[in-house]
């Protein structure tokens, strides 16, 4: 990480049928295996399975939304965050 970091990340949860989010953040945690993951501006790239459980995150206005999720892979790299899931937020 350098001293020069970006201030959002741009977080993607899409699911089998729609986009469920679509966002600037400031910080997301995910549901992993073994435990929540959290990821703010400047993180490493990562790719991992999803667990169940919520994604929490904060809009760049310093807004807190979740959304739950049954499992999925998270893909993240030079600040952009791409969740896949099987599930819609309505299932």
């Amino acid at each position: 990480m350098s001293g020069d970091l970006p201030a959002a990340l741009h977080l993607r949860v899409i699911s089998s049928e729609k986009l469920l989010v679509d966002a600037e953040v400031t910080e997301v945690q995910v549901p992993g295996l073994d435990g929540y993951l959290g990821i703010w501006p400047g993180h490493r790239p990562l790719n991992a399975c999803l667990g169940t459980g919520e994604i929490i995150y904060r809009t760049v206005i310093n807004r807190e939304e979740r959304i739950m999720v049954k499992g999925g892979i998270i893909q993240v790299e030079n600040d952009k965050i791409l969740v896949l899931t099987g599930m819609d937020n309505d299932d």
